[in-house]
């Protein structure tokens, strides 16, 4: 990213944060208890200190958003996880961290594969609660995930196609996370159709990433947020 782009993203943030700060203008409990309690908490979790550890200034994932996958897991007591892209287990890991019994299925090439095999095993010793697919059409029946992790979409389909095909898969209270919503960006197309199905109630811009969640018999609710 050269200097005169990264200039203007700190500018976006930065103007986001004074407008979009510590749930201002959210009249919904549900959000406002979202965005103070969760995306904004300052609590130090136990994990806290050995994330730090793993995920140093300017890696894959940044400290920011690993520790916030960790809240939100630990927020919705999160169980079974589907990466879609696998980003060599930064995005996974913090998920493996809250609870010893999180299983996870990351969709990965054989490339991605064998690196986050590898990367996993240095960082977390153990590769018992993480299985690979090749295709979303190898997801085991019964799997039905409460936390999906879109880095990308290797599987090549369409924003609509693997939008409908999340819902399929999903139950009614999944959280989905995606990574690259900004204009232009890869997943802006996905993220844009996620926000105007109302099979998915309530979703959240935090300018990098997107936050979506199936909530039943909620009004159709759409934020910004600093982070």
């Amino acid at each position: 990213m050269n200097t005169k782009k990264k200039l203007k993203d700190y500018i976006k943030k930065s103007v986001r944060k004074i407008k979009h700060r510590k749930g201002y203008g959210v009249h919904s409990p549900f959000a406002y208890s979202i965005i103070t309690e969760v995306i904004e908490e300052k609590t130090p979790y136990y994990a806290y200190q050995r994330m730090r550890r793993l995920y140093p200034k300017g890696g894959v994932l940044s400290l920011k958003v690993a520790q916030l996958l960790f809240r939100l897991a630990n927020r919705f007591r999160v169980r079974t996880v589907l990466e879609i892209g696998c980003d060599g287990g930064y995005s996974i890991l913090p998920l493996l961290l809250v609870d010893s019994r999180n299983k996870v299925i990351s969709l990965a090439t054989p490339q991605q594969k064998a690196a986050c095999e590898q990367h996993l095993m240095l960082l977390h010793g153990s590769l018992n609660r993480v299985s690979f697919i090749g295709s979303l059409d190898q997801l085991p029946d019964g799997f039905v995930p409460d936390m999906v992790i879109i880095n990308g979409d290797p599987s090549g389909q369409n924003a609509k196609d693997l939008l409908q095909w999340l819902l399929n898969h999903t139950h009614e209270h999944s959280l989905f996370m995606v990574r690259g919503i900004p204009p232009g960006h890869q997943l802006e197309p996905l993220w844009d159709e996620i926000c105007e199905c109302d099979q998915v109630e309530v979703t959240m811009d935090l300018f990098d990433y997107g936050l979506a969640i199936r909530l039943p018999n909620f009004f159709k609710q759409h934020y910004v947020v600093s982070f």
